[in-house]
């Protein structure tokens, strides 16, 4: 498949629909978030910041890699009635499982934020983000399971908008708390709609069919994995927490310089979400897998080295945009913007390819190797060099686990032969 094919299938399966979507949703938080810097101090949004790390340490438990194992095995279903059981049986696990991780965070919150105090309050807020995105994500992942990629990405674009009305509105009123209450209850809203349009409404308690065997497997290695991925972005800072004096401050501007570094994976992330059925469907062709990488990096590949150099130049004035304290981390960003790199061109798509062709496990041992490095390389840093130190080791890690998942699937193409 040559490079113009490779675009218009990307176009065909509704991609544009899914870039465009994801894209809006990083502007419209990105604004979302501007507004926040702007109306509350560097101190509480420190504090929050260090709460939603946590919590999103923990989102990959939200419903134990039920709806990761729905849009893996929808492709194996044998019609659309089956599928639409295997959904029920996967929503209705996923949401009584975080409704019990919710009422486990809520008793937890004063250990868990022990570090900074008054994280404690957004925390117990934000908690609730387990279950309402856990709600949206089984919605958006039924869209795409029966190829309506164009629903997906209307969800998404509903919350961007949503999230940005809501926060304009509750943060006026409440401060912080009330930026907190609108990143947990915008999923709620997103959904509705689409939900009775696919027809969703309602609570069954269905049976798993025998052919979905490895459901659960497929599922906890996906959560596991998911876990010590969402790890990775989570332990620098956590580490700045702990080494770094002014706490909060420190905080603040570390999570400010690589919001857009970070909202740059949207391009690669969206590819794959894109493709991710497809590519499951050819789980067993290696020619076509083959095909599938060498197309994204002649496309898109080079896509993300231009729009990352782009950034990378005009860093200092991105960070005036959030306030003139902000400027402080042109350099923590552009350090970011060096590893995100190895992220868009081999830690996501290879990574997507291993969980699509169900080597989800393996994603898992990757993630436990990478993880354990970046704590090390953190240690060593942070107390060294501070921010600056949390970017140096980040970055060095992405291309490090990005080798490792194009390394490991390398191997899984051999495995076909």
């Amino acid at each position: 498949m040559i490079a113009r094919e490779f675009i218009r299938e990307f176009f065909h399966r509704q991609g544009l629909w899914m870039m465009s979507a994801n894209a809006l949703s990083k502007v419209f938080g990105f604004a979302a978030v501007v507004y926040v810097t702007r109306n509350t101090t560097e101190e509480a949004f420190g504090a929050y910041s260090y709460a939603l790390n946590i919590v999103l340490v923990l989102v990959p438990f939200m419903g134990l890699g039920t709806y990761q194992s729905f849009l893996r095995y929808s492709s194996d279903a044998p019609g659309q009635s089956t599928k639409k059981d295997l959904f029920y049986y996967s929503h209705a696990r996923g949401i009584l499982f975080s409704i019990i991780l919710v009422a486990a965070l809520l008793l937890l919150s004063p250990l868990l934020c022990s570090s900074i105090p008054k994280s404690v309050e957004p925390f117990r807020i934000l908690a609730f983000l387990v279950l309402t995105t856990l709600n949206m994500e089984f919605v958006k992942s039924y869209a795409r399971a029966i190829h309506k990629n164009g629903i997906a990405a209307k969800i998404e674009i509903s919350y961007a908008i949503i999230l940005l009305v809501l926060t304009i509105v509750l943060t006026s009123m409440y401060g912080i708390l009330g930026y907190a209450a609108a990143v947990s209850t915008a999923p709620v809203f997103a959904v509705i709609f689409y939900g009775w349009k696919l027809n969703l409404a309602g609570y069954k308690w269905a049976s798993l069919d025998s052919i979905f065997k490895g459901f659960w497997q497929y599922g906890l290695f996906t959560t596991v994995g998911a876990l010590l991925a969402q790890l990775f972005y989570a332990v620098d800072v956590f580490m700045i927490g702990q080494f770094v004096g002014e706490k909060a401050t420190a905080v603040a501007i570390y999570r400010v310089a690589v919001i857009i570094p970070i909202a740059t994976l949207v391009l690669p992330i969206s590819i794959s979400a894109t493709d991710y059925v497809n590519n499951s469907a050819n789980k067993n062709k290696p020619k076509e897998l083959r095909d599938y990488i060498y197309n994204y990096w002649c496309t898109f590949g080079f896509l993300s080295l231009a729009s990352l150099a782009t950034l990378y130049f005009i860093a200092p004035w991105l960070l005036g945009v959030f306030g003139a304290n902000y400027e402080d981390g042109a350099e923590v960003m552009r350090i970011f913007l060096v590893g995100s790199l190895g992220a868009h061109l081999l830690r996501v798509p290879f990574g997507n390819l291993l969980s699509a062709v169900g080597k989800a496990d393996w994603n898992t041992y990757i993630n436990v190797i990478v993880l354990t490095l970046t704590v090390l390389v953190c240690w060593y840093f942070i107390p060294l060099y501070g921010i600056h130190g949390a970017a140096t080791a980040m970055a060095i890690m992405m291309w490090v686990s990005g080798g490792l998942n194009a390394m490991f699937f390398y191997f899984y193409l051999k495995s076909l032969k």
